[in-house]
């Protein structure tokens, strides 16, 4: 009862900062807590999973996703244009599935169809939508939470909490969309779609990370990307304030928990210089981000996929060549 009316409290203050200033809870959120989440989720990911691949496994993914940053770093300085780069890393994600194919096939024949229709949308994305499906990669990345909590958990437990999942990562803001949330608020005049603290432009410059252009102008937009802010906001709620704690108990020795402050400590530091640079320059401050953001959103693809498969109970059973 302790955890769930602080917990409440914080999805209602989510839902309404997401509704009456979108802008402003977007931009602090990500310059406070992105690099916090990405590194936080980064160190669960190599935790919970690391032992479950073989060293051939591991190797493969890592060098797909080292030419997935030096195509982010290539678009960066120039080198390569968006359409070019979008295109070559969704080439790179469709591998990183391909390579769990196999053994997702072997453990589990429907597990691996679901990575073979993965691939096959992917696959349509980048031959016709690119830039459309990795902007649904983007706010679909904010449900990955209810992955971790589905392979973390068992029995009750883990349907009560996926029934939670259901609420805040579908309910809510499916009521954010229908523009009902915003419509009372603004009735009340609690609402400034472009207020903004950090100075980072105006709400039309921001649409774009998670509304598609062909939408920025018709009436849903706002409401798209409050839901989409809500969404991020609840993804970093549960990375950073439930993941840790999951790794703390399952290892309570001292040397862990030491090593556990000193990563904190990393982390804080890291975050504040990011968020002075987020405070400085948002958008090359974005940019810069991304890079980071890719690893730890591509990583999950065959991780996640390889970890129903696979459950913790096997972990004696490596995969990989």
């Amino acid at each position: 009862m302790r955890k769930i009316i602080p917990a409440t409290l914080l999805i209602l203050t989510a839902a309404f900062l997401s509704v009456a200033f979108p802008l402003a809870t977007y931009t602090l959120t990500l310059a406070s807590f992105g690099l916090a989440h990405v590194l936080t989720e980064l160190r669960y990911v190599n935790y919970r999973f690391n032992q479950r691949l073989k060293s051939d496994l591991q190797r493969k993914i890592v060098i797909l996703l080292l030419i997935i940053v030096n195509l982010r770093i290539s678009e960066l300085l120039g080198i390569l244009n968006s359409s070019i780069s979008v295109s070559l890393e969704l080439v790179c994600v469709i591998g990183l599935v391909i390579l769990v194919i196999p053994i997702l096939t072997v453990k589990n024949w429907k597990l691996g169809i679901l990575g073979i229709l993965i691939c096959i949308i992917l696959s349509a994305g980048v031959f016709w939508i690119p830039t459309l499906m990795m902007l649904i990669l983007a706010v679909l990345h904010n449900l990955t939470p209810i992955g971790f909590i589905a392979e973390k958990l068992r029995g009750l437990q883990r349907k009560f909490a996926l029934f939670i999942c259901v609420i805040v990562f579908f309910l809510i803001p499916s009521v954010i969309i229908s523009g009902y949330p915003y419509n009372y608020l603004s009735s009340l005049d609690l609402v400034a779609p472009s207020a903004n603290i950090l100075q980072a432009g105006n709400l039309q410059l921001h649409l774009s990370a998670f509304v598609p252009q062909e939408l920025h102008k018709s009436f849903i937009a706002i409401h798209a990307f409050s839901a989409a802010v809500f969404l991020q906001c609840m993804h970093y709620a549960v990375i950073l304030g439930v993941l840790p704690n999951w790794e703390r108990n399952k290892h309570s020795n001292l040397l862990v928990c030491n090593r556990q402050n000193i990563f904190e400590k990393i982390v804080i530091f890291l975050s504040t210089l990011i968020f002075i640079y987020f405070a400085q320059s948002f958008t090359d401050a974005r940019k810069l981000y991304s890079i980071a953001a890719a690893i730890h959103a591509w990583v999950e693809f065959p991780i996640l996929l390889l970890s129903f498969a696979i459950p913790a109970e096997e972990n004696h059973d490596l995969v990989g060549n």
